[in-house]
């Protein structure tokens, strides 16, 4: 394999991991993002994002794995001095000082804590600030947004959620089931963000969320993570790839429907090589299979993302379009990442 030099990192495809480097005055948080093993870290802080709120383990890992996963990345944070494991908000600013890439540690799925909540504070002391209850599927806290039932979160979660609010871990509703999340949204007292989400009143998926949840997270306090996931943006009128201009739609809704204060971006981007597997496939077949033959199945392609903004190297594409529809420029550095920085100071402290 040829390896390329910085200014040709662009044009690569996005499954290596490599983006254009970026210098930008903005603090930008991704509320969700994939590392693979082959990631080349000592690069992650020179793609332009300040924070990656990263996908620690996989969704239905048991404790063991959880543990080991984050045993992993402060291996990872100790080997690299470009790469820092963010516990307050106050980390992820000296990062963006620092030329640092701050990770946010976070889990997408409750399975970890089994039937034990006495859990949370261990794992919350090692460093996990974020977690989705349910990821899909049911969970003991939760179901997620693939059951039929929909019923909702369970006595287990009820105290998780109270656990979250308690310790500081911020509470993800990104694939967790309708009834679910409006349980969590009532019950918290803190702020909780959907990570990489889109309004359903744009794309009717299964994994874009109501005016009603949208409205019920800002009640919060809380961010929807808008996400340039090219399948949450594809419309049923559409045969080809959506563009930034879709992207921005989402980000206009949820901010005429809830406020400017309360987007985010989350754009599910991948660093190092997506594997194959049984979750690709039974992803694609839930999550995009209209896209898959119209567009593009693979995970490891950029055709996944909308055209525009497939690489991070394409954030400043993201300020001129928002531009364009006349956010300020407070605006712009808000759903860049103020936002989620806000909730993180509100959850975490510092």
């Amino acid at each position: 394999m040829t390896l390329l030099t910085l200014d040709q990192v662009e044009r690569h495809p996005l499954e290596k991991g490599w983006h254009t480097p970026l210098q930008h005055p903005y603090v930008f948080v991704d509320g969700c993002v994939q590392v693979w093993p082959d990631t080349d870290f000592a690069r992650m802080a020179a793609y332009g994002c300040t924070a990656y709120c990263i996908t620690t383990c996989s969704p239905h890992d048991g404790a063991e794995n959880a543990f080991d996963a984050i045993a992993n990345w402060w291996r990872i944070a100790r080997t690299y001095a470009q790469i820092r494991i963010a516990e307050t908000a106050a980390d992820i600013e000296a990062a963006k000082r620092e030329g640092q890439a701050a990770i946010v540690l976070a889990a997408q799925g409750g399975d970890f804590l089994g039937q034990n909540i006495e859990r949370l504070p261990l794992f919350h002391r090692l460093g996990l600030r974020m977690m989705i209850p349910a990821y899909n599927s049911r969970s003991p806290l939760a179901d997620g947004l693939l059951e039929p039932q929909d019923s909702g979160l369970s006595r287990m979660g009820e105290a998780w959620v109270d656990a979250c609010n308690r310790l500081g871990v911020l509470i993800d509703l990104t694939h967790v089931g309708e009834r679910s999340t409006l349980d969590v949204l009532e019950r918290t007292a803190r702020p909780a963000v959907f990570s990489h989400s889109n309004p359903k009143a744009l794309v009717d998926s299964h994994r874009n969320i109501t005016d009603e949840q949208i409205r019920a997270c800002a009640a919060t306090g809380g961010v929807v993570g808008v996400t340039n996931w090219g399948p949450l943006n594809f419309r049923a009128d559409m045969t080809s790839r959506p563009s930034i201009e879709q992207f921005i739609d989402a980000v206009v809704h949820v901010a005429d429907l809830a406020g400017i204060d309360h987007v985010g971006i989350g754009t599910d981007f991948s660093h190092g090589t997506y594997p194959d597997g049984d979750l690709i496939r039974g992803r694609t077949a839930k999550s995009g299979s209209r896209y898959a033959e119209l567009v593009e199945a693979s995970p490891r392609s950029r055709l996944r993302y909308v055209d525009g903004f497939d690489d991070y190297g394409k954030l400043m594409n993201v300020v001129e379009a928002m531009g364009r529809r006349d956010f300020s420029d407070e605006d712009v550095a808000k759903v860049i990442g103020g936002n989620f920085l806000r909730v993180f100071r509100n959850v975490w402290g510092g």
